[in-house]
């Protein structure tokens, strides 16, 4: 062997051991970016219960909420009859029971 193509062998080695100490390097660096993906999954999959709780907890509220309304629409309907009597007996005595 020559030393041209010694040299030639000596520059093909070292650009074989560059090329695996890259190929090491980015199969590292793909390592921690899917490290860094789960990480990011598991976030998201925890945000996603999180707003699940929420919902459901909005969606009991909602409905307790509609039961109070409904309940104080009834209510409502019973008390306003009564008022009306009241005022018109008050009225009643005001007008034509007590003349002064």
């Amino acid at each position: 062997m020559n030393d041209d193509t010694a040299a030639r062998l000596e520059r093909i080695e070292q650009a074989l051991g560059q090329r695996v100490a890259q190929g090491r390097e980015a199969l590292a660096l793909q390592r921690e970016a899917l490290d860094a993906q789960k990480a990011a999954l598991a976030e998201s999959r925890e945000l996603v219960a999180l707003q699940k709780a929420n919902i459901e907890r909005a969606a009991e509220v909602n409905r307790q909420a509609a039961a109070v309304s409904r309940g104080a629409r009834r209510f409502l309907l019973l008390l306003l009859p009564v008022v009306l009597l009241l005022i018109g007996y008050v009225s009643w005595l005001l007008f034509f029971k007590l003349r002064i």
